[in-house]
């Protein structure tokens, strides 16, 4: 029997879920946040008609910027900061606001009991209501929009139609700007599921 070959035990199938372990984890912590970021893609624009609102959402950098841009623009008939804090001027949000006439400036509403999304969802529901809007704008940061559209969608009259503006992150270094737009996503992933859950009971 010195002749026969020793047979080497088949250990391939063994290193193939050695290695489709990692990446079924990999592939469940990843995809749930990743679903509402490809539903988002769905949301419309602003339209090419002027809407009664823009309601711009403070918390991010340039979003009260392109929120005036587009009230200023004609896009929109009033503009309303919301969550800008207690006792906040307009003028301290906006240093054009003060050169404006006094007909412009009124249509410029600053908001800033809430704290968070969703309590600014509540807020603008409160002022469509009173406002008898029709049609909004939603400015908010890109990888905000999932959790703050369904807020709002959730929040506000169901005739009211809502669109987005989506706000780019700032620059800076390649490899910071990668990293913080991963991280940033991943988060607000997981949180429009934590915002899913929690609204379904409302």
């Amino acid at each position: 029997m010195a002749g026969q070959k020793r047979q080497v035990p088949d250990r391939s199938g063994t290193g193939r879920r050695r290695i489709r372990r990692p990446l079924l984890l990999l592939a469940l912590l990843l995809a749930p946040p990743a679903v509402p970021h490809l539903l988002a893609l769905r949301i419309p624009p602003p339209p090419s008609i002027p809407c009664d609102a823009v309601f711009v959402l403070t918390g991010g950098q340039g979003r009260i910027q392109e929120g005036y841009r587009i009230w200023s623009s004609g896009s929109a008939k009033e503009l309303c900061i919301l969550g800008a804090g207690r006792n906040a001027k307009p003028e301290r949000l906006l240093p054009d606001a003060a050169g404006l006439p006094p007909g412009f400036r009124s249509r410029i509403r600053v908001e800033g009991w809430s704290e968070n999304t969703l309590e600014n969802a509540i807020s603008a529901k409160s002022i469509a209501e009173e406002r008898k809007y029709a049609s909004v704008i939603l400015v908010t940061s890109d990888y905000h929009v999932p959790r703050a559209h369904l807020a709002f969608r959730k929040m506000l009259p169901p005739e009211v139609s809502l669109s987005v503006s989506r706000v780019r992150a700032e620059g800076g270094d390649p490899a910071g700007v990668a990293w913080r737009w991963a991280r940033r996503h991943f988060i607000e992933g997981w949180k429009y599921w934590s915002y899913r859950i929690l609204l379904h009971w409302e």
